[in-house]
């Protein structure tokens, strides 16, 4: 991990998400170890209301966008003379969404990628295989969003399959979760959905075939390693690697279910944005590991933001180590 005398260049990453903006700022020595000098998120559920192929909410896009730029002026605050920029599902599902893009380069000062949903499930697979040293067995990543949730099959560094499904935790909680708290039929039919597309999804047969490791990334799995490690904030060192079985992540989402919006908030480590969506992320992440048959998932705080920040630097000629960014 460098210090601050042997600091040879920073560099950031926006990731411009369905329900939140996300910062990464890290500092790599000559070698490319890194370390993180700044972490932060804000709450602007881009994706609200959004349909496919419909118009992005003015407010969200203008909350987005305020939430981008100000991170891209901090991240230039903290001497970072790379910041790379990417927007998810909602971006790509909004028929505005490239406008969109174009607006945010602007106001970020750097150009935004608008990735397409496999290409971001590859990202997020990349992430967390780096990130945990997930040697070269069959690994599922998981990485469940606000609009979408991306799956990925491979083995070390080779994606076999990966898929983006519309399963993200904010639209499913504006499709079925609109009672608080959720009533069981609210919860059966959103379970029922998430089983169908599950079924249909090769990816997922093929991990079970396979005995896939299920490692997931994403607000949702950190959320919920969070609180099984009974946090009172966040901290990315004690969430990245926990892992849950399939008992304790059940009883994670049972919980959820039947407390208020009010309480989740009131969790320790919750930000009253993602309580709100918490739950439908849960049933989607418990309703993946019942599907691959596995017996328990993997937490990584590593995700599509580090995915991306490795690929760009690694365009530039540097080969970023971002397993130690806390030390």
């Amino acid at each position: 991990m460098p210090s601050a005398g042997d600091v040879s260049r920073v560099a950031a990453v926006l990731d411009v998400g369905s329900h939140s903006v996300l910062l990464l700022t890290v500092a790599l020595d000559a070698a490319g170890r890194a370390r993180a000098v700044d972490e932060a998120l804000a709450t602007t559920r881009l994706g609200a209301g959004l349909t496919p192929g419909g118009l992005l909410d003015a407010a969200a896009a203008a909350r987005t966008c305020g939430a981008a730029a100000s991170f891209a002026g901090r991240a230039r605050a903290r001497a970072a003379t790379s910041v790379f920029a990417f927007a998810t599902g909602a971006a790509r599902r909004a028929a505005d969404g490239a406008e969109f893009a174009d607006t945010l380069a602007v106001l970020t000062g750097t150009p935004v990628e608008v990735l397409p949903g496999e290409r971001e499930a590859a990202l997020s697979y990349a992430a967390v295989t780096h990130g945990l040293d997930a040697g070269d067995g069959p690994v599922l990543a998981v990485d469940i969003g606000g609009a979408t949730t991306e799956l990925t099959l491979g083995r070390g560094a080779v994606v076999e399959a990966a898929v983006s499904l519309p399963l993200g935790a904010l639209a499913l909680t504006e499709a079925h979760l609109a009672s608080d708290p959720p009533g069981p039929e609210h919860i059966a039919r959103l379970v029922d959905d998430v089983d169908a597309a599950l079924a249909a999804a090769a990816v997922v047969t093929a991990a079970r075939a396979s005995g896939a490791r299920v490692i997931a990334s994403g607000g949702t799995a950190t959320a919920l390693a969070a609180l099984d490690q009974r946090l009172e904030t966040y901290q990315p060192k004690r969430v990245h690697g926990v892992t849950l079985d399939t008992d304790a992540l059940a009883a994670l989402t049972d919980r959820l279910l039947v407390l208020p919006r009010a309480a989740r908030a009131d969790l320790g480590p919750l930000d009253p944005g993602r309580a709100a969506i918490l739950p439908a992320g849960a049933l989607v992440l418990d309703a993946i590991v019942r599907a691959s048959g596995a017996a328990a998932v993997q937490v990584s705080d590593h995700g599509v933001r580090h995915g991306y920040l490795r690929e760009r630097l690694a365009a530039a000629g540097v080969a970023a180590d971002l397993r130690w960014l806390w030390g």
